[in-house]
This record gives structure tokens, sequence and C-alpha cells, in this order.
């Protein structure tokens, strides 16, 4: 079984790794869109990204 510290680790380096993909796929769909669609899409994936941060902890925990 894994102690308190392996897991958290590892929920630390899901999470970095959610949120590197995230900024990546993000950077190239904004680098061609109008300055609206921008902030629309930011708006929409501040959501997701936090939706998607409550369900790893979730599931690590």
């Amino acid at each position: 079984m894994m102690n308190r510290e392996t897991k958290d680790r590892m929920s630390g380096a899901a999470m970095g790794m959610l949120a590197g993909a995230t900024v990546g796929a993000m950077g190239m769909y904004l680098n061609a869109r109008h300055p609206r669609q921008v902030k629309k899409a930011l708006k929409r994936a501040g959501k997701e990204a936090e939706k998607a941060m409550m369900m790893v902890e979730k599931a690590l925990h």
C-alpha cells in the first residue's frame, strides 16, 4: 500500500501534467482565433479545468 506522502506526490504530479496538457492545447487552439472567441474559450476552459481537477482529486483519494 502507498503511504500518504506518496499519494500526495502522485496527486501533485497528475495535476501538473493535466495543467501542462491543458495549457498546451489551449495555446494551439487560441493561436488562430478572434479575440472574442478567445475570451469565451478561456472562460469555458477555466470551468472545464476546475471540473477535471476535482475529478482527479476524487480519483486519487
